[in-house]
């Protein structure tokens, strides 16, 4: 089977371009989606589940890290009952891609595995702010990729866009960058790019190992701290991202007022938020009879409908979070019933 690990930062757009890939491949071959998220409460899931494949969720943690047995446990059960023609690895917007690979590239799945895509998708209203921040993650993951999506096009101007593509380049400058919007691509384009791209397996993994080894002890590729099994580096800091963490809730059978919905997503968007730092947000909300998805990434608020949920559900993370004034506020948003008596 092949497998694309399809990987980016907090909301790079990695969900919707799953999405058009299913919709494109899911009736010409049989695709399983393998899904983690970080939180508590998983959306990407249900937004995923019904596009065209199978669709598996591994509980809160990060596969590179704290879920390695669940991940390869799963991985063998996707194989062995489901054998589908094609695996997509979407990981959390924090994992490290390194410690993925090394895990798909095992021994264990040489005869299950033919071949591998890195596949990175990258934000660009805000690569640069991000590659600034933590300039080691960033790195690390360009270099692990073979092709790379510049997404969000659409919300930067073409300069900048053209500079950031140039940016990736200069980190990995034998992979291919293409500018995207709204997760979509020439699919001609992209399978050519795959195609053309350097081969990725178990055997190009060996061969990469030992170069892999020696710059991480050289701490070329070292960010945060070292923890698990040997050299593992890893985006987190003791067990959450660069001490990001998460709220979660969900709400069943219970409708919500749109207008106050967009008004507490603005209020988690505000740099002096009572509420906390605010990173992502992510929500499905029932509005009467319909569903909605509300989204904050990158600073911007989105929303668009959705097909019918089994329930309302929201994952917020950051850090500092006020878990007691996020719920407030949200329950604020629950459409109020009118008495029988007004």
């Amino acid at each position: 089977m092949i497998v694309d690990i399809v990987f980016g930062f907090l909301g790079s757009g990695k969900t919707t371009f799953i999405i058009r890939a299913l919709e494109k491949w899911g009736t010409e071959e049989k695709i399983v989606v393998l899904v983690n998220e970080f939180g508590d409460v998983g959306i990407d899931g249900d937004l995923l589940t019904g596009q065209g494949g199978d669709v598996v969720e591994l509980p809160s943690g990060c596969i590179c890290c704290t879920l390695q047995t669940d991940f390869r446990s799963q991985m063998l059960e996707i194989s062995r009952t489901l054998n589908p023609a094609r695996v997509i690895v979407e990981p959390t917007g924090v994992a490290t891609i390194a410690q993925i690979r090394s895990i798909v590239e095992a021994q264990l799945f040489e005869d299950t595995i033919e071949h591998i895509n890195n596949i990175f998708i990258a934000d660009a209203t805000g690569f640069m702010n991000l590659y600034k921040a933590n300039r080691h993650f960033v790195e690390s993951q360009v270099k692990n990729a073979k092709l790379a999506l510049l997404n969000k096009c659409d919300r930067v101007d073409k300069r900048k866009a053209m500079v950031i593509q140039g940016a990736i380049l200069a980190i990995n400058p034998e992979m291919t960058v293409l500018m995207t919007e709204f997760g979509a691509v020439d699919w001609a384009e992209y399978q050519f790019a795959l195609s053309t791209a350097p081969s990725s397996g178990h055997k190009a993994w060996k061969e990469e190992k030992l170069i892999t080894h020696i710059t991480e002890v050289q701490g070329e590729d070292h960010f945060g701290h070292a923890e698990g099994h040997g050299l593992h580096t890893h985006f987190h800091e003791n067990e959450d991202a660069l001490g990001y963490e998460s709220f979660g809730w969900v709400y069943a059978d219970i409708s919500f007022d749109r207008g106050m919905l967009e008004d507490f997503f603005q209020k988690l968007n505000a740099s002096q938020s009572k509420m906390g730092e605010i990173v992502r947000a992510k929500g499905v909300f029932q509005i009467g009879t319909r569903y909605i998805l509300m989204e904050l990434a990158s600073g911007e608020f989105s929303s668009q409908p959705i097909s019918r949920s089994a329930e309302s559900k929201i994952s917020v993370i950051g850090r500092g979070l006020d878990r007691e004034t996020i719920r407030t506020a949200l329950d604020r948003c629950v459409e109020k019933k009118e008495s029988p008596n007004s």
